[in-house]
């Protein structure tokens, strides 16, 4: 019980526990299979690594849209509804792709498929985001570390089974357990999380949906950087699985016990990492530290090529994730409003899922078009890293003044912003 007092986890609502459940069982039966969507088009299909990008690039278009309608969507009708939307898309689109590699359909249909389907699984995000925005704001961060540990845990799980499963039964057989997976999370969606619209009809951020430039101009540059520093950090999957079997030979199971030690490390170090930050005043102090992790572990990827190494590789990088994933997302909710949290935690979600998304169109192509030297692929992302740390050093300050003058300045938790 120390742990749950130390890291301000005791005081979070029963629905953030029925959430870290949710988020822990849809995390696995996803990572069980996505991961290896890749990997089966290129191994399996022969599919150049540049026209898989393009299949990531497009469901990355797709998914951008999904969180913003996603986000509206849970102010409108409430988060439950959306949530349940989501999951049940997640068996139809698992169940598909599982039949399309069984009957080995054409890649064509999986170059659309693929993006539809991201399309219609991503509409639950915001959801999930907007009734951990609800809490206090003193719960804010602890209520987004316990739902990135669920979403890990899963994470670091999916992969290690996954693997060994699509070495020995193939690869159809994780898209339709990736389907089972998600009847018990419908199941507690259903019977613990409260329904209805969360927010009353004259709420004060009901009319403050959108973002506009001369209001809003540093979320929105916030927003674009969050985004490419989840390009950054998206090369973690798609991109670092990809590079490793083709060029390393690596086996579905070493690249799925290289996803479970992201997991692990997550699960792990999330609390005590992000406590070190706790007593800080400033709110984007770790997203100054992420890129310099992230930019040292792909200096370090460039360099590697044995599965130990890049064990160390994934080390240094998920340390880089956990400093964005949670201090990026409890920013976008301290400035939302009652009436816009959904809306807001779409934005957030459009930002890093859509970051996630390029970054896994972007590594295969460059990796391709530097295969006479793949490696340069990591020097140049980390270069691009160290550009986003310039980026969140010259906003950061402006972002902090922001959120002094409309938050601290009326107390935790008190603020209008708060509402």
């Amino acid at each position: 019980m120390w742990i749950l007092s130390r890291y301000g986890l005791e005081g979070l609502s029963r629905e953030s526990w029925v959430l870290f459940a949710i988020r822990t069982l849809n995390s696995f039966g996803f990572s069980m299979a996505m991961p290896f969507f890749g990997i089966y088009l290129l191994e399996t299909r022969g599919v150049s690594l540049a026209a898989t990008g393009v299949v990531y690039f497009a469901a990355g278009v797709l998914n951008l849209g999904s969180q913003l309608i996603g986000g509206r969507l849970t102010d409108a009708i409430g988060p439950k509804k959306v949530m349940l939307a989501g999951y049940a898309t997640s068996i139809v689109t698992s169940s598909a792709l599982g039949l399309m590699v069984l009957a080995g359909a054409s890649p064509f249909l999986f170059f659309v498929a693929y993006p539809l389907f991201s399309f219609l699984r991503g509409f639950s995000n915001p959801a999930t985001g907007s009734i951990i925005a609800e809490q206090p704001t003193s719960q804010l961060r602890p209520g987004y570390n316990l739902l990135t540990i669920g979403g890990n845990l899963g994470f670091a799980i999916g992969p290690a089974v996954g693997g060994p499963i699509t070495d020995v039964f193939g690869y159809s057989t994780v898209f339709f357990l990736s389907a089972v997976i998600v009847v018990p999370v419908i199941v507690l969606t259903l019977l613990l999380i409260r329904g209805g619209v969360r927010h009353r009809k004259d709420a004060d951020g009901a009319a403050k949906r959108n973002l506009t430039w001369a209001k809003d101009r540093n979320m929105i540059l916030f927003l674009v950087l969050t985004g490419c520093l989840y390009i950054c950090v998206g090369y973690e999957i798609t991109p670092l699985s990809l590079y490793v079997a083709d060029f390393l030979s690596f086996t579905n199971t070493q690249i799925g016990y290289l996803f479970a030690t992201n997991g692990l490390v997550i699960v792990l170090l999330q609390l005590p990492v992000i406590g070190l930050f706790q007593r800080s005043k400033s709110i984007v102090l770790p997203l100054l530290i992420s890129p310099l992790l992230i930019a040292a572990s792909y200096l370090m990827a460039g360099l590697s090529t044995g599965f130990l190494e890049y064990e160390g590789v994934m080390v240094v990088l998920t340390l880089g994730e956990i400093l964005l994933t949670v201090p990026s997302q409890t920013v976008v909710a301290l400035f939302s409003r009652a009436g816009n949290r959904g809306t807001y935690q779409g934005y957030y979600y459009a930002a890093a899922n859509s970051g996630r998304s390029l970054a896994s169109a972007i590594g295969p192509a460059s990796f391709q078009a530097l295969v006479f030297a793949p490696a340069l692929g990591w020097y140049a992302i980390a270069a691009f890293t160290i550009s986003v740390f310039l980026g969140f050093t010259l906003l950061g300050p402006r972002v902090q003044r922001d959120y002094e003058q409309t938050i601290v300045q009326d107390g935790p938790g008190q603020s209008p912003t708060r509402s």
